[in-house]
């Protein structure tokens, strides 16, 4: 699609909670939407709608990554029908990230074990330090057998409106697994949460139609 003028492919994320979950969990139907520039691979827009914790109000946010001035880039906020209000965020890193670019770009990123990147990558209202390491080949046992995998290990650290630590916020880890080979498909991750420790494993799986990543 066309976003001022750049040309963009448009990809959404949604977390839901359903089940016994929901029972203990509150509201989740989370979506989180990225315009990724189809030349650069970098999210030029990112907007999340989501339920607040505990909480029937619905938030939104949009990150405008393209518009960045400097150090700053725009952030507008606001719950249900209010007017957006506008929440800057500083930023440290030469590039920013959204959650849905960082996560296509992992899939393709290749390197030797112990290979760390730093980045800092928007989640939702708040933007994330996340250091990023390559720990190396494994096999994984899936739903759908033992598959061939690369793992990834993280670190990451929620920073306020100014860049600096989010106060009396603990500093969380996830690792996450993609298969090796040609579809590079996110396999497992293991996160903790808002909600709690949690694990997502692949159940299926439908190959789509395009180039693989890796040949």
């Amino acid at each position: 699609v066309d976003l001022e003028g750049k040309k963009t492919i448009t990809v959404q994320g949604n977390a839901k909670l359903a089940g016994i979950a929901a029972w203990f969990g509150g509201k989740v139907d989370d979506k989180l939407t990225s315009w990724i520039d189809v030349e650069t691979g970098r999210s030029r827009r990112f907007q999340v709608d989501e339920y607040g914790s505990r909480s029937e109000d619905i938030e939104h946010t949009v990150a405008d990554l393209a518009k960045r001035d400097g150090n700053v880039v725009p952030v507008s906020f606001h719950i249900n029908s209010e007017e957006p209000k506008p929440e800057p965020q500083k930023a440290a890193l030469p590039e920013t990230w959204c959650l849905n670019a960082f996560l296509v770009a992992l899939r393709s990123w290749e390197g030797a074990p112990g290979t760390v990147q730093n980045l800092e990558v928007f989640r939702s209202r708040n933007l994330w330090k996340m250091t990023v390491t390559i720990k190396g080949k494994t096999k994984l046992v899936t739903e759908l057998g033992e598959l061939p995998a690369l793992r990834f290990d993280a670190h990451v650290v929620k920073l306020d409106r100014e860049g600096g630590k989010f106060p009396d916020t603990d500093e969380r880890d996830f690792s996450l697994w993609i298969s090796d080979d040609a579809g590079r498909v996110p396999l497992q991750i293991n996160a903790k949460t808002d909600y709690g420790d949690v694990t997502m494993a692949i159940v299926d799986y439908q190959a789509g139609t395009g180039d693989p990543l890796r040949k």
